[in-house]
């Protein structure tokens, strides 16, 4: 793909529970990034609440000896060549992911654990957020991500709630976005951001 192509970057939101803050943050971020968007590029935010996958399926092949470029009936589950199908669209990725008992979201391992060749090769950028920012699920998702040969971007973003933040509603506290002010988390996000475009060649 020529640098003058129209590059499509998707933003995709890990987590599935019930309540969940997830949305909310992906909101305060993509106003930061959206106005830097360059006039060739697209941002589309994938929300994995709208894409269930099998947790087992009749594949009798593991998603790595899948064929290339693989055809859109390359897997067994229908929901499974659809997300293929989706994934392959994109250029490159903008994983928003909570931490759960230091780790990430399972739907976000089985998301990502469905292909393979979809992923490989293509620039990823890893957002998280958690009591104290996450950083340890955004260290096993980085390392997941490299397992997939993608080009991860050095830089990432971690985001940690403030004193007396309630997850119940799926709001983000004023508390938590004064502490993020504080922080100067939209200076990270901007370098985070131009080093992802970097790697698009945008």
């Amino acid at each position: 793909m020529s640098n003058t192509a129209v590059k499509r970057l998707a933003f995709i939101i890990a987590s599935t529970r019930t309540p969940r803050v997830g949305p909310a943050i992906a909101d305060t971020i993509l106003e930061t990034i959206k106005p830097l968007l360059p006039a060739n590029t697209t941002l589309t935010v994938i929300d994995l609440m709208d894409h269930r996958l099998p947790l087992y399926t009749a594949d009798l092949i593991i998603p790595a000896g899948v064929a290339r470029p693989v055809p859109d009936n390359a897997y067994a589950d229908p929901a499974t060549n659809a997300w293929s199908a989706l994934i392959r669209g994109f250029d490159a990725f903008i994983f928003l992911t909570p931490q759960y008992n230091w780790g990430y979201p399972a739907a976000l391992k089985l998301a990502l654990d469905a292909l393979y060749h979809e992923w490989t090769g293509k620039p990823a950028l890893v957002l998280s957020y958690g009591n104290r920012g996450g950083g340890k699920a955004a260290g096993q998702l980085r390392q997941v991500l490299t397992g997939l040969r993608m080009r991860v971007c050095e830089r990432g973003v971690e985001l940690a709630f403030g004193e007396g933040h309630s997850l119940a509603g799926g709001l983000i506290g004023s508390e938590t976005t004064d502490r993020w002010r504080a922080e100067n988390k939209k200076a990270e996000m901007v370098q985070a951001w131009d080093e992802l475009l970097a790697l698009v060649k945008v």
